[in-house]
């Protein structure tokens, strides 16, 4: 009797530990597929839902923060007189700091030909602070928006700036398709209504990011590394005519003369209302 009493209880010990054992394994492996599903996705800023609240700017846990702003230069108009680059209140309409809205100076506005002007993000020096991108949503045709800039961001499991943003604007998305630009969105939904509508399915457009690099410089879907920096004097988006070239593509409605507000609910050729 007693040899049987030790054997069960030996037994069972035998099962609970088998159980854990395999709880165990659960576990990790559970661990192990959250742990992939996570690297899988990365932290990006929707801009329709975004509102420039600013919060970029300070509550990343870098500094300076991996959100910046970004211009998608398929939808510019080229405007004269952006607001995006020219504050609303001003002394005069002259390219001096007192007129212009960026704190930092981190947009570069280059003559193409009249009346039409290219606008640059200086990277290193914009610090995502998002005045830029309300003036262009308010006044202009929404080119300058915020997002999350892959070759710093350290994709942080809880992302601090995503914690505090008032919009819920900071959504998970694959990465390996990192980034939101408006151009990227009408692109895919007008190659989807082609394709309804029977028509030849165009290209699909870039979508390994927002591409700023100059002629001769990196390939278009290149991002500096981790550590690197953009040129201090720069970016160009690929594909910008030179200046001189004639009108280039996607330019928006005549600005007017300085000072005047252009018309931002008018797309100029080549731009597709969302």
């Amino acid at each position: 009797m007693a040899d049987e009493q030790k054997t069960d209880r030996r037994g069972f010990l035998k099962a609970v530990a088998r159980a854990l054992g395999a709880l165990g394994l659960g576990v990790g492996a559970g661990a192990v597929a959250a742990k992939s599903e996570r690297s899988d996705l990365v932290w990006q800023i929707d801009p329709e839902k975004c509102i420039a609240c600013g919060n970029c700017a300070t509550a990343c846990v870098l500094t300076p923060s991996a959100s910046r702003c970004v211009h998608d230069i398929e939808i510019c108009g080229f405007c004269d007189f952006c607001f995006g680059y020219f504050a609303e209140v001003r002394p005069g309409d002259t390219e001096t700091a007192e007129n212009l809205r960026c704190p930092t100076d981190a947009i570069i506005r280059n003559f193409v030909e009249e009346p039409y002007y290219e606008y640059m993000i200086d990277e290193p020096k914009c610090i995502g602070c998002a005045v830029c991108v309300e003036g262009c949503r308010q006044y202009g045709n929404g080119s300058l928006v915020m997002q999350v800039r892959h070759d710093r961001c350290v994709n942080c499991n809880e992302c601090a700036i995503a914690a505090q943003c008032p919009a819920d604007a900071f959504v998970r998305v694959p990465a390996d398709d990192p980034y939101l630009l408006p151009s990227m969105k009408i692109a895919r939904e007008e190659a989807e209504r082609e394709a309804e509508e029977g028509a030849p399915r165009p290209p699909e457009p870039p979508v390994a990011g927002p591409s700023q690099s100059r002629p001769g410089g990196p390939s278009p879907l290149e991002t500096p590394a981790p550590g690197e920096e953009f040129p201090a004097e720069g970016m160009r988006q690929p594909g910008f005519p030179d200046p001189g070239a004639g009108t280039p593509p996607g330019a928006g409605p005549d600005p007017g003369i300085p000072g005047d507000v252009p018309d931002a609910t008018t797309p100029g050729p080549g731009i597709t209302e969302i």
